[in-house]
C-alpha cells in the first residue's frame, strides 16, 4: 500500500511544529528563576503593579533560541578518500568569521536516515527495470542494522508518492521498489521539498545523519518549487543530497556528455555536501549506488554553534579550510536563518 505525501497541515507530527529545524536549529527551554519567596506561597496575590508589563518580560524570557549547525565533511584526493584526520586539520568560517567547532566525529557513527527517491516519468520508462535493480541492491547494502539506519522510498511522476515510510526492512522496500511503473512528467524539486518537510524535517531521530539520494534523468519539468527552494529546504534541515542521473544511460554505450539537467542535479547536490554520479551503463549505475554507500562511511561530522545567533532570514555562507593535509572538501555551502 502507498499513499500520497499531503501538505504539512494535513500531517499529524506528534506535537512538533510542522516548520521545526530538525537539528540546525535547537530550542533549549531554561528554566525562568525562581520567584522570590512572597511570591511563591499558595494563596498570596502578587502585585498588582507587577502584573503587566513585569509579566510580560517574564514569559519573553522563558525560552532561549540557541543555533547549532552540524557540518558533514567527505574529503577525497583523487579518486581516494582521506581518512585518519582529527579536528585540529579543519577550520570552519561563517560569513568570513571563523567559527569555534565544538565537536568532532570521524569518521561519522551515526545511524543513516535516508529518503530514496525514484524518478518514475515516462522519460525514465526504458532504464526503470534496470534503476530498480540497482535500488534493491542499494537497500540491501548500504543499511547496518548495528547503527540502526532506516529508508524511506519515494517516487515522483504527476505526483510525489511515498511508498514506505523509514523503516530497517529490506523486504518491504523491496517490494514497494519492485511494483513501480512510469508514468506521467517529472516533479524532482517539489519530491525534494515536500519529502524533507513532511518526513525528514520531522524525523524522531535527532541523533541520525539525514541523506537523500534521487535517482533520476536529471529533468525537472512539472514542478511548482524551484531548484533555489530545493538547495534552501536540505540546507536547512541538514540533508545531505546525492544524485544518480540516468539522462546518458543507454545500458550499452559509453562516454558521458554532461547536460543543463544534470548541471542542474550537480548544484543541488553539491550546494548540500553531496555528489553526483553519471553512470552510462549497467555496471557503472551498480558502482555509483555503491560510491554513494562509501561517501556515507567515510564522512567528517563538525558540530559549531554559530558567533551570529541573529535569525535574519539571510543566507550564510560556509568556508572550510584544510589545515595541515592535502584534499578536496565536500560539504554544504551554507543556509538562511
Amino acid at each position: 500500500m502507498h499513499h500520497k505525501i499531503f501538505p504539512v497541515h494535513q500531517i499529524s507530527v506528534g506535537g512538533f511544529l510542522k516548520n521545526m529545524r530538525r537539528t540546525t536549529i535547537l530550542l533549549i527551554p531554561i528554566l525562568a528563576l525562581a520567584m522570590l519567596t512572597g511570591g511563591l506561597a499558595l494563596g498570596q496575590k502578587p502585585d498588582d503593579k507587577k502584573t503587566g508589563a513585569q509579566t510580560k518580560k517574564d514569559d519573553q524570557t522563558t525560552k532561549i533560541k540557541t543555533l547549532e549547525v552540524r557540518l558533514p565533511i567527505t574529503v577525497k584526493e583523487k579518486d581516494s578518500f582521506v581518512a585518519g584526520l582529527s579536528q585540529g586539520n579543519f577550520e570552519v568560517y561563517e560569513d568570513g568569521k571563523r567559527q569555534r567547532i565544538e565537536d568532532f566525529e570521524a569518521p561519522s557513527k551515526l545511524p543513516l536516515s535516508i529518503a530514496l527517491l525514484m524518478d518514475t516519468s515516462n522519460s525514465v520508462k526504458l532504464k526503470l527495470p534496470t534503476e530498480k535493480e540497482a535500488a534493491e541492491d542499494f537497500v540491501l547494502t548500504v543499511t547496518s542494522f548495528k547503527r540502526r539506519d532506516q529508508v524511506l522510498f519515494a517516487t515522483f511522476d504527476s505526483e510525489v508518492v511515498l511508498h514506505q515510510d523509514f523503516t530497517d526492512d529490506h523486504q518491504k522496500l523491496i517490494d514497494s521498489i519492485r511494483k513501480r511503473k512510469a508514468s506521467g512528467v517529472t516533479r524532482m524539486y517539489d519530491a525534494v521539498c515536500r519529502v524533507i518537510e513532511e518526513k525528514m524535517a520531522t524525523l524522531r531521530r535527532p541523533e541520525s545523519r539525514l541523506v537523500m539520494l534521487i535517482i533520476s534523468d536529471g529533468s525537472d519539468t512539472a514542478s511548482d518549487r524551484s531548484l533555489k527552494d530545493a538547495i534552501e529546504m536540505a540546507q536547512q534541515n541538514d540533508v545531505t543530497v546525492f544524485g544518480i542521473s540516468t539522462k546518458n544511460f543507454s545500458g550499452v554505450t559509453a562516454g558521458v556528455v554532461e547536460t543543463e539537467d544534470d548541471k542542474a542535479l550537480r548544484q543541488l547536490c553539491e550546494s548540500t555536501g553531496g555528489q553526483i554520479f553519471l553512470p552510462s551503463q549497467k555496471a557503472e549505475l551498480f558502482r555509483s549506488f555503491t560510491r554513494v554507500k562509501d561517501y556515507l562511511r567515510q564522512e567528517y561530522v563538525i558540530f559549531y554553534v554559530p558567533l551570529n545567533q541573529k535569525e535574519e532570514g539571510k543566507y550564510r555562507e560556509i568556508k572550510v579550510k584544510l589545515i595541515n593535509a592535502d584534499g578536496k572538501l565536500y560539504h554544504k555551502t551554507g543556509y538562511r536563518y
